[in-house]
Order: structure tokens, then sequence, then C-alpha cells
């Protein structure tokens, strides 16, 4: 049967967080809360291990003071942690830095330094039973509100760290023998289990962490992929995914799918007279409004230079065109002024087509672009209705 000695404990668990601590570099993607967490986790891995192999120092240094050494590294850097999956979990965290941890902390392992190995035992077990609990409180939405299986395991890892925590402070209970030097003060034959479980945690839990961290970023620049940087609004390269689900669902419930495209009148004359970054914040404040007129459910597009397109289910095409209409209205009565600096008012031009049962949303969108045409030809500024789909 496999047995580990409480030394190999602990030089099998420093390294593994020495490991953890290099898988956990700050530099992946450009997102600087994910940045901050991976940063935060390598820094208290970085104390775990150098805690954890200080052992070592136990034949050459006083040996209260080499356990007060493992004490307060292992207790800082488990505490540490919390920063970490705080940033990961979108919970707040204390706006001190972590690095205040091992000195608190040090200073409180020092006071217990007379009490003798009765004491330092009992601290290392409270101490982590704290920090762990500081964790998964830190982190409680990664475990009971989870947005991936990454995220709910790197909150159960929390929790196991947790679990084996209370699990020495419950031993101590009633204790009133010898306590061992090596502080992991526990009957012999969980030894070997807890080596095996201190030895995985880390690593463990950094690749999970890290998975996360990835699935974050790659989730992100997938949103960043599908949103028109300028405006907020779907870009057209999303188009195709987000029209599918929206014309699925509204074939499933029966009802019909407005296509609206909307064309800011005059919008070159805004840029040749305002210049283009107040055409920039026209086209920004725009979408804002076509936003706010839209329910959930809908879409929409940022379709060209000064050009959307909305999707939007309605009961028929007389629903659809007061839609459109309240968007013109909108759009009209914005407060043009405080965007432009000037009285100049912005408008826009709309055509409304209901996609017909067989036809395909390019071929509506075409009609939709025909009955915008009519609106401009017209005097802009106004509702145009394309007929219906044959």
């Amino acid at each position: 049967m496999l047995q580990l000695d409480i030394f190999t404990a602990f030089a099998i668990c420093g390294g593994s967080a020495a490991m953890a601590a290099g898988l956990m570099r700050p530099g992946q993607g450009e997102d600087a809360e994910l940045a901050a967490a991976l940063r935060c986790g390598r820094d208290a891995f970085v104390v775990l291990a150098v805690s954890l192999t200080s052992v070592l120092a136990l034949d050459w240094m006083p040996v209260p003071w080499a356990q007060a050494l493992l004490t307060a590294g292992a207790v800082s850097g488990v505490a540490m942690m919390g920063w970490a999956v705080a940033r990961l979990a979108g919970t707040p965290a204390p706006r001190w830095s972590p690095w205040w941890l091992p000195l608190g902390v040090s200073l409180a392992v020092a006071a217990v330094v007379p009490l003798g190995l009765a004491g330092m035992n009992i601290a290392v077990a409270v101490g982590l039973t704290l920090a762990a609990s500081w964790v998964v409180w830190l982190g409680r939405h990664l475990a009971w509100r989870p947005r991936s299986a990454n995220e709910r395991l790197v909150g159960l890892a929390a929790v196991l760290m947790l679990a084996s925590s209370l699990l020495r402070v419950g031993y101590l209970v009633g204790w009133s023998g010898p306590f061992g030097p090596t502080l992991m003060h526990m009957p012999a034959w969980l030894v070997t289990p807890f080596a095996l479980l201190y030895g995985m945690l880390p690593v463990t839990f950094a690749m999970l962490f890290i998975n996360t961290v990835n699935e974050r970023l790659r989730q992100r620049l997938h949103e960043r992929a599908m949103t028109d940087h300028l405006t907020g609004a779907m870009s057209r390269h999303a188009l195709a995914d987000g029209a599918q689900r929206i014309v699925g669902s509204v074939r499933r419930s029966g009802d019909e799918l407005a296509v609206v495209m909307i064309d800011l009148d005059h919008f070159k004359t805004i840029n040749d007279r305002h210049g283009h970054a107040c055409g920039d914040a026209v086209l920004r404040h725009a979408a804002l409004v076509l936003r706010r007129q839209l329910r959930t459910g809908t879409l929409l597009v940022r379709y060209g230079g000064e050009e959307f397109l909305a999707l939007v289910p309605v009961d028929d095409l007389p629903a659809a065109r007061r839609v459109a209409e309240r968007m013109r209205l909108a759009l009209e009565d914005a407060p043009w002024a405080d965007v432009l600096g000037t009285p100049t008012k912005a408008t826009a031009s709309l055509g409304v087509a209901l996609l017909g049962s067989d036809e395909d949303l390019e071929r509506a969108i075409s009609r939709a672009d025909e009955a915008l045409y009519r609106a401009k030809a017209s005097g802009r500024n106004q509702v145009q209705v394309a007929l219906l789909a044959a």
C-alpha cells in the first residue's frame, strides 16, 4: 500500500504549488480583469510554494520559527487566492493589496509561537479553515451560480479545501495528546490521502482556473466579433447567426417578422459640417435611441455606414409600421443639440417589409431596402412599407 511520510507530503504540495504558479501567467489576452485574476492566483501559489518547501529549513532553523514560517505562508497563500477567485466570480474583494496578508498573518502567528507545538498545530488548522472559508465566500457564485462547468469545478475545488480543513479542525477537538512538529496533525492513516489531495489540488485548481479564464476570453472575443465596436449594435458579420435564431423563433410561434431598414438622412452633410468624430457620436446615439424602442427578442444590426437593420417580431403589417414609426419619431425627437452642439437635427428614413412564410431573409431585406429608397425619394424622414411577399 502506498504510504507517504509527512515531509514528502509537504514537498509534493510545495512542488505542486510551484507548478501552479508557473501555469498561471497573467499575460493571457487583453482583458485586464482576467489578467489580474491570474496574477493574484500566481502570487498566492508562489507564497504557498515558498512556505511548504520551508520544511527543509527544519534542519538549521529553530523549530518554532520554521513552523511559524510554514504556518504563516500556508495560511496567507490560501487566503490570497481569495482575490483571484473574487475577480473570476465577479464578487467585490477588498480594495487593499493581498500582499498585506502575509504581514498580518505573520504577526498573528508570531504571537502564537510561545504557545509551543499545541498552539502552532491549532493555529495552522484554524488559520487554513478561516482562509479557505474566505476563498469559498468570495467565490460563492462559482459553486452555486456558475456560468460553466469549469466555473463550478473551481468553486468545488475551493469547497474541497475548506472541507479538508474542517476535518482537521474536527480532529483537534478534544485532543489532549502530544502534537507533532510537522503540523500535519491527523491520524496516520489519513496522511497519505491528505498528501495526495494537497499535492494534486494546487495544479488541478490552477488548470481549472486557466480553463475558466480561457473560456471567458473566447466568449469575449466572440462577443467582440459579433458587436459593432462603434455603436454597440450587432455587426453585419453576426447577422446570419442572430437572424437564424429569430426567424426560427417567430415561425415556431406563428408571429410575423418585420424587417426594418433605417438610414440616417443627410449623414454625409453631418460628417462634412461637424467632422467625423461628431458623425461617430451621431451613430452611437442613434443606435442607443433605436435600442430603447425595441423590446427583448429583437435584433438591431449596423448594416452599413449610417444604415441599421432591425428584425422585430410583430403581429401583422400595421404593427410593423407602428414600430418603424415609433423609431422614426424617437430619432427625430432625440436631443441632438447635446450631441452635435448645434440646433441641427438628425432624422432617418425607414423601409419596412414582412418576411414571407417561404421567403428567405435576404429577399425580405431587399424589399425593405426598396421601401427605404422610396422613403428617401419622397422627401426623407418617413416610413414606407413594401408590398407583401408573393
